[in-house]
């Protein structure tokens, strides 16, 4: 867990985190890939905690955000998005999401404007939800409000109307942070009342080195966008953290792949591409902790990772048994 030094949210101020109008609980985010839930609780907690890109499937794992107010606590899980690639890998990130939704308080399916999703895929949906949703609240949060050209908002937002889901709508811009205060207010409205789940102070529950691989993984994605970085990996192999102020952090990981092609691809000319991911990230942790960062990314081969227990373990995608 990370220390509340590196959580601190200065924007917070909490009168009462234990009053009796305080609400507290957990909200799952979930949807298809690249539907903007991300971007949306980035934005709602006001800090990058969760990996960003045009390409689907950014998130990986479990992303806990944390957004405390006079009125409460909500504690996003921000989840993998669903789709039906075969690998076990897809598997256990469907899994992840499912189980989400099973014990959060409050569930927002998180659709984007833009592209719309299709009639199949918002089949596929009413199948995941319905049967895990019991009696809790469910929220359509219909992102990239300012996104859509040719047929508007108000259209698809009555086509998200058609769609008979017991829920209330509300459109919402992660990216231009629209709507988001009453988006907040409609959670607290359905969270029950509690103690604050989590210092006041923090707006994560990640630690550096998990926020180190997002940020990696990230790079990787806005660089190639096409196959490769479905195919991709990223293992922290060594993190030292910086002891004292002025010290510089160390950070040794490994970008793994599953074929000789896609390690030269990842690796560039003369090492270029890998060196470009590698300094972007390096910047984006550096942000993060508000210091210096030495990061060394090899590139390697691991044939057939997403099918591999041991290696799905290794990465963190699996628990150990």
């Amino acid at each position: 867990m990370t220390s509340p030094e590196l959580s601190s949210n200065e924007t917070t101020s909490v009168s009462d985190p234990s009053g009796e109008n305080f609400r507290s609980g957990f909200v799952a985010l979930v949807g298809l890939p690249n539907s903007g839930k991300s971007t949306l609780v980035n934005a709602l907690v006001g800090e990058k905690i969760s990996a960003t890109s045009p390409v689907a499937q950014t998130t990986r794992t479990l992303i806990q955000g944390i957004l405390t107010s006079p009125k409460g606590q909500v504690v996003f899980f921000d989840t993998p998005g669903f789709h039906r690639l075969p690998h076990a890998f897809n598997h256990l990130m469907g899994t992840v999401s499912k189980e989400a939704i099973m014990s959060a308080n409050v569930v927002v399916w998180v659709v984007g404007l833009e592209p719309f999703p299709s009639q199949a895929e918002v089949e596929r949906m009413r199948q995941i939800l319905l049967p895990s949703l019991g009696e809790k609240p469910l929220i359509i949060a219909a992102t990239k409000m300012d996104r859509p050209k040719s047929q508007g908002m108000i259209p698809r937002l009555l086509e998200i109307e058609k769609w008979g889901f017991p829920a209330e709508i509300i459109p919402v811009s992660g990216l231009k942070s629209i709507n988001l205060d009453r988006f907040v207010d409609l959670l607290f409205e359905r969270l029950p009342q509690g103690e604050a789940l989590f210092s006041p102070d923090w707006y994560t529950n990640q630690t550096v080195r998990q926020l180190a691989r997002e940020f990696i993984q990230e790079k990787i994605f806005r660089q190639l966008r096409e196959e490769v970085p479905h195919q991709s990996a990223v293992l922290i192999e060594e993190f030292e953290e910086a002891s004292n102020p002025g010290d510089v952090t160390r950070i040794t990981g490994s970008i793994l792949v599953e074929r000789t092609s896609q390690k030269g691809i990842l690796i560039g000319q003369g090492g270029e591409r890998v060196r470009e991911i590698s300094q972007a990230a390096r910047l984006e942790i550096e942000r993060l902790i508000g210091g210096k960062v030495f990061l060394r990314l090899d590139v390697r081969v691991a044939e057939g990772w997403r099918e591999n227990p041991r290696k799905l373990r290794e990465l963190g995608y699996m628990p150990d048994r």
